[in-house]
């Protein structure tokens, strides 16, 4: 939408004023002028059509209006980013231990945790040991997604628990 000003009276001769009530074809003046005496702005709705469509209203204020749609869409939509923890079989307990904090953080923090353990050589005999780790790091949260393994690669996600509880109390 475009405001329009005394610039405008060259290019256009008529236009439709629609709003509060009002639908008529009048000079560019006519409603520059009702404009201005009612302290609002002439926007242009529509250029397309034959007179142009114009409406009297506070375009700043229609303005602040989407420019807050927009902000409450942008925090509705945020949903935490996403983390990954990588781990590998024969990772020692302190290590297991420190990413594990490091996992509890982040899903504290409200964030999504992907947890991969890569499997390389003779890691890949030792399945069930990588199973057992996974399960340890599910402990944390509920998974969301359930285990993957695709080649020498094992992922699951994990939730946050507020949008958990979140979910049950809606249910």
């Amino acid at each position: 939408m475009k405001v329009l000003d005394r610039s405008c009276l060259q290019t256009l001769r008529d236009v439709r004023l629609v709003g509060h009530g009002v639908n008529i074809i009048i000079s560019i003046t006519e409603a520059l002028r009702s404009a201005e005496e009612q302290g609002l702005d002439l926007v242009l709705v529509s250029d397309t059509t034959t007179p142009p469509v114009v409406k009297i209203q506070d375009h700043r204020k229609i303005e602040y209006e989407k420019k807050k749609a927009r902000k409450a869409q942008k925090k509705a939509s945020n949903h935490g980013t996403l983390k990954e923890i990588q781990l590998r079989v024969n990772i020692s307990a302190h290590d297991l231990q420190i990413k594990a904090t490091r996992a509890r953080k982040f899903l504290d923090r409200g964030d999504k945790v992907k947890v991969v353990l890569h499997l390389r050589g003779r890691e890949k005999d030792y399945v069930s040991k990588a199973w057992e780790l996974l399960d340890q790091f599910a402990e944390l949260s509920k998974p969301c997604q359930v285990f993957r393994g695709n080649g020498p690669l094992i992922t699951t996600m994990l939730e946050p628990m507020k949008k958990l509880h979140k979910e049950i109390k809606a249910s």
